[in-house]
């Protein structure tokens, strides 16, 4: 542990994150965030060999539903991926570094990439944009060599959104994951099964949906079987469905194996062969590695250092997954199922933040009305026995926090502060019904299970409740808003992009969240009073915690309005305020450089309301 506090510069440096694992041919493809830049790198491993395969002023990303996902897929020695810039997919020839486009339809983005080898196309999930603003969704095939477009499913002007596609062996099945607006993906969707001819087109659909309310995600075929993933039983859980239509548990524990789809092309389970699955386990929040076999019995467990797994696949005899832990930067790993034996392809490096990182503390309490909720608690290296205390607020907020390592983390223990991440109400990995709990309560559940939580560790004589501090970003920073409406608990609060007025941003939001309000805090023409009392904006003359704000000029999802909207009327109250402004970020700061100046804006911030509080 460092004798000297982090600076923030070297809490977010080298900070690079790994997402969208893909194995082909024994190579292993993923993408990497370069955090100078911003930017998002394609990699490949190849016995013992890692490459950047994309040029440096390539970025590669998805936009589809703001969140993307699915980014990538491999076709023999070729990769297609989605630019960043105009969302069109490109060709990657991995051996000669030339890029080609292979689309080009102005008002579309893509994700959701899947190969179809067995036709030499491309699968992918296209939004359909009127003024930059999403109107409807289709699934369609591109044929990398002609161009040809068709379309498999869906409307270029409708209500339906797509999730990401899942193509058998043979190529004669397609699955897929619809949801109408103005559902979420998280709340109610349906399976989608289809038998294509030889040229690919649709011959005819079934819907394999369950007669009950079901968020199901992750269909996948082995061989012609079809698996996929839902939270009928009240838990995310596999299944097969059969030719039927029926659907067979492959499951014996009522744990959620999958977190919120925020993302198309999330993976959270394999078929390894020989009688094995590999799966994720949510076991109170904290993820797992699995093998089980056909029956749900455990096997054994794997990488069980790592506290997080994302991209799970299996080829060749191996789990190939994208994993976090507590100490390290993710990791690209290879596992042999049958020993546990791992190898570290790509990642896994140690920087001065991740030995400066603690342990965490899993902890659990019982709030206002009786429910159980989790949290983890990381405690400084050094200072008093009861410290000041940062609660952070998980964005989402149907999303969740893990422990692993986290700059931020790193940053504040270093400076005498713990920090506690609350899976409040609503938080995914706790079963559908936690997680549909939060259903017409945002705004109030949240900031409560936020609030409970310090009186929780102050009487676990864990912190001082009396030096807490909140910050939030996105839904998070709702949450931090409203805490600071209701409750004089906290010190000062940070909001990051943070919602603070949703009637305004139901009119601008996207179209993948149109409806999302409407679900956390009610239809707005029969819950209008629930809107005004759940309105930071409306309410912000009760506010008499300093607060600060930071806000992306770029950002489509919480826009710049909200934040001066709101920093506005507390100036006026002569509330101390202070508004950080980045020209160059959008919805979540992708540049280190940025990153550092929250952490040091806000711990200045912070600790002038700590001396505050000491002055006689």
């Amino acid at each position: 542990m460092p004798a000297e506090p982090l600076s923030a510069r070297a809490a977010v440096a080298a900070y690079a994150q790994r997402d969208n694992l893909r194995v082909v041919d024994n190579v292993v493809y993923w993408l990497e965030s370069d955090p100078a830049s911003g930017q998002t790198r394609l990699m490949s491993w190849c016995e013992g060999d890692v490459r950047q395969l994309t040029p440096t002023e390539l970025n590669v990303r998805s936009q589809v539903n703001g969140y993307g996902g699915g980014a990538f897929c491999v076709l023999g020695q070729t990769v297609y991926l989605v630019n960043g810039g105009d969302q069109q997919i490109l060709a990657l020839d991995t051996q000669s570094g030339v890029v080609q486009p292979l689309t080009d339809v102005a008002a579309a983005r893509h994700g959701g990439l899947v190969a179809d080898p067995v036709r030499g196309r491309v699968l992918a999930v296209r939004e359909h944009l009127d003024d930059g603003y999403g109107v409807g969704q289709t699934l369609v095939s591109i044929d990398v060599h002609s161009g040809d477009t068709l379309t498999l499913a869906g409307s270029e002007r409708g209500p339906d959104n797509l999730g990401c596609p899942a193509l058998s062996a043979d190529g004669m099945a397609l699955a897929w994951v619809e949801w109408r607006l103005p559902a979420m993906p998280w709340e109610q969707t349906r399976l989608r099964r289809a038998v294509l001819d030889a040229e690919g087109a649709v011959l005819a659909t079934e819907d394999c949906s369950i007669a009950v309310p079901a968020a199901i995600q992750q269909p996948g075929f082995v061989d012609d079987a079809l698996y996929a993933l839902s939270d009928h039983g009240g838990w995310w859980q596999p299944y097969r469905v059969d030719d039927f239509g029926r659907w067979i548990s492959l499951s014996l524990d009522n744990l959620d194996c999958a977190n919120a789809p925020w993302q198309l092309d999330e993976r959270h389970y394999a078929w390894l062969g020989n009688n094995r699955w590999v799966r994720v386990c949510f076991e109170q929040g904290l993820p797992g590695l699995i093998v089980v076999d056909e029956q749900g019995r455990m096997v054994r467990r794997l990488a069980e250092h790592y506290t997080d797994f994302r991209a799970v696949q299996g080829a060749g005899g191996y789990v190939y997954v994208i994993a976090r832990s507590v100490d390290t930067l993710d990791s690209v790993l290879r596992i042999d199922p049958e020993s546990g034996a791992l190898e570290t392809l790509a990642g896994g490096e140690q920087t001065p933040a991740c030995r400066a990182m603690v342990p965490p503390e899993p902890f659990s309490f019982r709030a206002r009305d009786d429910q159980s909720v989790f949290g983890f608690l990381y405690r400084p290296a050094a200072g008093p026995q009861r410290p000041p205390v940062v609660m952070r607020v998980h964005g989402g907020p149907t999303s969740a926090a893990y422990p692993v390592f986290d700059p931020q983390v790193a940053f504040w223990t270093s400076h005498g502060f713990a920090v506690a991440d609350v899976n409040y109400r609503g938080s995914s990995g706790y079963g559908r019904a936690f997680r549909m709990s939060l259903q017409g309560q945002w705004g109030k559940a949240d900031y409560e299970d936020i609030c409970d939580a310090v009186t929780h560790l102050d009487r676990q004589r864990a912190v001082d409740g009396h030096r807490a501090f909140v910050m939030g970003r996105s839904a998070g920073g709702f949450t931090v808003l409203n805490a600071l409406v209701q409750t004089d608990l906290f010190r000062a609060g940070a909001s990051l992009f943070g919602v603070s007025d949703p009637e305004s941003l139901r009119h601008v939001t996207h179209r993948f969240e149109s409806g999302y309000l409407d679900w956390l805090l009610g239809d707005p023409w029969e819950s209008l009073t629930i809107w005004q009392q759940r309105t930071p904006l409306f309410w912000a003359d009760r506010i008499r915690s300093p607060v600060i704000f930071f806000q992306g000029e770029q950002d489509t999802v919480v826009v710049p309005e909200q934040t001066e909207a709101m920093a506005h009327v507390l100036h006026r109250c002569g509330v101390p305020v202070e508004v950080v402004r980045f020209a160059d970020e959008g919805h979540g700061f992708r540049h280190a450089e940025n990153q550092a100046v929250v952490l040091e804006r806000t711990l200045a911030f912070f600790r002038e309301r700590l001396a505050a509080a000491n002055e006689p």
